[in-house]
């Protein structure tokens, strides 16, 4: 389960996230980031997963869409969540490119 909180302010809007992030909440989460952009494209978004305990692929893979689209993600408090944040903004670490040779 997935509990998605939103809050807009001055042309930022702001997805709070709670649970896992997998399955059909990796869609509604998708849902949810299309819906406030049509409304405003030059809208920034944040991404707070301080409180997410699991991204699957699909959710990885929607977080890093979102940050190439100009999204931050934050994981300020959540050790567990600190490198999948890493590895979605800045790419797999050198020790991982190295591994995958």
């Amino acid at each position: 389960m997935l509990r998605i909180t939103t809050a807009e302010n001055d042309g930022l809007t702001r997805f709070r996230l709670e649970g896992k992030l997998k399955g059909d909440w990796v869609r509604e989460l998708e849902h949810c980031w299309i819906s406030a952009s049509n409304g405003d494209p030059e809208r920034q978004f944040s991404i707070e997963l301080s409180n997410v305990d699991f991204v699957d692929e699909s959710g990885r893979a929607l977080l890093g869409r979102m940050v190439s689209h100009g999204a931050r993600l934050e994981a300020q408090s959540n050790l567990m969540m600190s490198l999948p944040v890493e590895e979605i903004v800045h790419g797999p670490s050198a020790q991982e490119k190295r591994r995958r040779r």
